[in-house]
């Protein structure tokens, strides 16, 4: 039967591989556990810094031709970086797969960029930081209010000032802090050979890996989580939007059930919340959340835009819609399960979400899923009588932060308080 299997390189670097010989391609991935959450201050952005270098450290080896070599091979290969890990990852036909493992093994190299590189670098990402919306979001703003005083209050991307001091040795100095056998680890998956896994454990066993750091995804904690007593903050702007954030104490809460309770309130259009207020009310249209988890702690959130006068309706009724889950007990049928126990397998035919989900779920947050067949039957033994002792959990005005975009003189965060103070008696 499936299951993920693992390789240890000479250097003791792991490779997890889940095989699908029935797809025509592979997808590779280097994690490495390092982001916005384990950086000082002074260093904000160092990380999402050093995702690029590596790319243009690998262009820099291969003389310039990498982009020509991708195209003439068909081969994807890009990075992401968040708040608690980097991506690296390279997709493309089988028969490409060595190809792809020379770049890694290229990625892995020291930085050996000329000043001039780092420059133009440094001036990317100042683009970039200047053409993102994050510093005027209602996410930033939450994110800002939600881990006040930790590293996760603070961008991915760094600022224009935290940026402009990062050298070439910084550069090289963070990568080997992090960079280190206990700190990274790769996931192959679609159609690949033992031959395949073999050459890039050859590959990475030759790298040169310093200790560094072995970092454990427990996340710093703000001195106001779980004591929000459901405080309503607003910032000004010409339209008008909502954002519910409930933290959540991942100690005592198993993922699945998370993952649950967040499609029966936001996944599609059979959701609570889609339901209620844009099908049956033209509330809104869109509706955006995100379920963010760390070992420790965690964030439910979600967002919707809306009428200025729908303001204290829309809160009413979505805290209604959460007081009903943590109340009722649902039918097993209303559990939205499906998607993780019937289409189980859909997950094997899609290397790229199928890469993604099991480096993350099992050696991010460490559930230890050993097949596709485990996870379904993890997903599959979540209870009504779990689902909605979980909602108790998470939707309680301890936990709550609602923060708000609109004009400041039309907005009476008192008046929302008090529908918070009402709405949420259940905790």
């Amino acid at each position: 039967m499936e299951k993920e299997t693992t390789v240890y390189t000479k250097n003791g670097v792991a490779i997890y591989g889940y095989k699908n010989p029935s797809l025509h391609s592979f997808y590779i991935s280097l994690f490495i556990k390092a982001g916005s959450m384990y950086e000082e201050e002074r260093e904000s952005g160092i990380t999402h810094f050093l995702e690029h270098s590596i790319i243009r450290n690998v262009n820099s080896q291969m003389q310039g031709q990498l982009y020509r070599q991708l195209d003439l091979h068909g081969v994807e290969f890009n990075a992401s970086t968040y708040s608690e890990m980097v991506q690296l990852y390279a997709y493309g036909a089988s028969e490409n797969f060595s190809f792809a493992a020379d770049i890694f093994s290229l990625a892995l190299s020291p930085i050996v960029l000329s000043g001039d590189d780092i420059a133009a670098e440094r001036d990317r990402i100042k683009a970039e930081i200047r053409e993102a919306d994050d510093r005027t979001s209602l996410a930033t703003f939450t994110q800002g209010i939600v881990h006040e005083g930790t590293s996760l209050s603070r961008p991915i991307l760094g600022t224009l000032g935290s940026v402009s001091r990062i050298t070439a040795s910084k550069l090289e100095k963070y990568r080997r802090r992090v960079i280190g056998k206990d700190n990274i680890f790769f996931y192959v998956t679609g159609s690949y050979t033992d031959e395949d896994i073999a050459y890039l454990s050859e590959l990475v066993g030759k790298a040169e890996l310093y200790c560094g750091e072995a970092r454990n995804n427990v996340a710093p904690v703000a001195d106001r989580f779980f004591r929000r007593d459901g405080a309503v903050h607003l910032k000004n702007a010409d339209f008008t939007m909502l954002r519910f954030n409930f933290d959540m104490d991942m100690s005592r809460l198993s993922l699945p059930a998370t993952d649950l309770l967040y499609d029966l309130l936001l996944s599609g259009y059979n959701s609570r919340l889609f339901i209620e207020m844009s099908e049956r009310r033209g509330l809104f249209y869109d509706l955006n959340g995100a379920v963010e988890r760390y070992k420790n702690i965690g964030s439910f959130t979600f967002s919707y835009e809306l009428r200025p006068d729908a303001v204290y309706t829309a809160t009413e009724i979505t805290l209604s819609i959460l007081g009903e889950l943590c109340t009722r007990l649902l039918t097993e049928e209303e559990c939205m399960k499906a998607g993780y126990v019937k289409n189980a397998y859909m997950l094997y035919d899609d290397p790229r979400e199928l890469n993604f989900t099991f480096a993350y779920d099992n050696h991010i947050l460490d559930n230890g899923y050993l097949s596709l067949s485990d996870r379904a039957d993890r997903y599959r033994a979540v209870t009504p009588e779990l689902l909605r002792s979980t909602a108790r959990e998470i939707f309680t005005r301890d936990n709550l932060t609602l923060t708000v975009k609109g004009n400041k003189r039309k907005i009476d965060t008192e008046r929302l308080a008090s529908i918070i103070r009402d709405g949420l008696k259940f905790d």
